[in-house]
C-alpha cells in the first residue's frame, strides 16, 4: 500500500526559494505521543490532559495517539486502532501501562514515556529549548486515485548538534466514533476518538538527512495511497525532524487535504486546535490560534441550523452546551484568516 518517493535539494544560506519554512531561528515545537487504548478506563482522562496542552500551546504543540497493548485488543464490535507502527513504538519503549506519553522523545528522570502528571512540565521544558532546524510542510490530496502528496522542507539555522537527522511523516485521523472504556463517565459506545495514528508515510524511524550544516535547505516529497475507509476530511499530516530514535526538534501538523505552513507566518494550518472534551456534556472548550482574534464561533446541528453562536477575542472559547440536546454537531470558527470546522459530539 505504501509507495513513497524522496527528492532532495540542498541550497546555500541566503537562497530564499522555499515557501514553506522560515529562515529565521525558531524555538522548539512539541510532539506528544500518547500511548492509549480503547479498554483503558483511565485513558479518557489522559486525552483531556492532552487536549488541554494543545489548547495551552496553540500551533506549537502536536499530538498523536498510539493505541497498543492488551487493552487495545478489540472485541464485540469494538474498533481496531492498533497499527504496525504503534505496536513497534510500544515495543521499542517498553510501554506496559497506559495512559502514558512521550514529549519530543526527551527522557524525564531517565524515562522517555511518562505518566500524565509529568506531561505539563515536560512540554514547558521542551518548548524552552532552541532548535537548530525549522520545518515546514504542505499536503495535497487527489481524490481520484486517493493519492496524498506531502512536501517537507527543513532549514538549518545552526549546525545540527548530533549525527544525521531524520524526517518523519505520519497520517492521523480525527472523529472516529467507537467504543471507549471510561472509569469516570462509564463505558461509552460512541466516543469521539481524535489524533489516532493511521500510518507512517516514511519509515518508522524517518528518512535520513545527511547534511545538517547551517544554511542548508532540505526539500523532500512523499506520496501515499490513502485507503478508501479513511475520511480524508478528518485526517491530518504530521511531520517532524529528529535525531535517529531520539530527540525531536520541531513538529508541525497540517490538514491532509490542502494544509500548509508558510515561511512568513509561524503556523497557518491549525490541525490540532480541536474542541474538547469528547464527548462533551456541559461545556465545550474551543482553542483559538493567534490568527483567529475576534473569531465568530458557531455551533450548528445536522440540518445546518445555528444552535449557539459567540465571539471570542483569542485564547480559549467556552460554549455552555448544558441545554443542547445530545447528538452530533459542527463547530465553525470564522475569522479574518479563514474558516475551519470540527465535528463534536454532545452526550449526557
Amino acid at each position: 500500500m505504501k509507495n513513497w518517493l524522496t527528492l532532495s535539494l540542498f541550497l546555500p544560506l541566503g537562497v530564499s526559494a522555499q515557501d514553506l519554512v522560515s529562515q529565521e531561528p525558531q524555538d522548539r515545537t512539541v510532539l506528544l505521543e500518547e500511548y492509549t487504548a480503547i479498554n483503558c478506563g483511565n485513558c479518557p482522562a489522559g486525552h483531556v490532559v492532552g487536549y488541554g496542552l494543545l489548547a495551552a500551546h496553540p500551533g506549537t504543540a502536536v499530538a498523536v495517539e498510539l493505541h497498543g497493548g492488551g487493552l487495545a485488543e478489540p472485541s464485540g464490535g469494538q474498533p481496531e486502532f492498533r497499527t504496525t507502527w504503534s505496536t513497534a513504538l510500544w515495543s521499542h519503549y517498553g510501554v506496559n501501562s497506559q495512559p502514558r506519553g512521550a514529549i519530543n522523545r526527551i527522557p524525564v528522570s531517565g524515562q522517555t514515556v511518562v505518566s500524565t502528571s509529568a506531561w505539563t512540565n515536560a512540554v514547558n521544558s521542551a518548548l524552552a529549548l532552541p532548535s537548530p532546524v525549522n520545518i515546514g510542510v504542505s499536503s495535497t490530496f487527489d481524490a481520484g486515485p486517493r493519492t496524498l502528496t506531502v512536501v517537507v522542507e527543513l532549514f538549518y539555522t545552526t549546525d545540527g548538534p548530533g549525527e544525521n537527522d531524520r524526517i518523519s511523516v505520519l497520517l492521523k485521523e480525527n472523529h472516529l466514533i467507537g467504543y471507549q472504556q471510561d472509569y469516570v463517565n462509564g463505558a461509552q459506545s460512541s466516543y469521539d476518538h481524535n489524533n489516532v495514528l493511521r500510518a507512517y508515510i516514511t519509515d518508522l524511524w524517518g528518512d535520513e538527512v545527511t547534511t545538517t550544516t547551517q544554511g542548508t535547505l532540505v526539500s523532500r516529497s512523499y506520496t501515499y495511497a490513502v485507503p478508501e475507509e479513511w475520511d480524508i476530511a478528518n485526517c491530518d499530516v504530521v511531520a517532524f525532524v529528529s535525531e535517529y530514535q531520539g530527540e525531536i526538534y520541531q513538529a508541525r501538523a497540517v490538514l491532509a487535504d490542502g494544509g500548509f505552513t508558510t515561511a512568513v507566518a509561524d503556523y497557518s494550518a491549525e490541525a490540532d486546535l480541536l474542541p474538547y472534551p469528547v464527548p462533551a456534556s456541559d461545556h465545550l472548550y474551543i482553542p483559538l490560534s493567534v490568527n483567529e482574534a475576534g473569531a465568530i464561533i458557531r455551533l450548528t446541528d445536522s440540518a445546518g441550523r445555528t444552535v449557539l453562536q459567540t465571539t471570542r477575542t483569542s485564547g480559549l472559547s467556552v460554549l455552555d452546551v448544558a441545554n443542547v440536546e445530545s447528538g452530533s454537531y459542527l463547530v465553525s470558527i470564522i475569522s479574518g484568516s479563514g474558516q475551519r470546522t470540527a465535528r463534536v459530539l454532545l452526550q449526557r
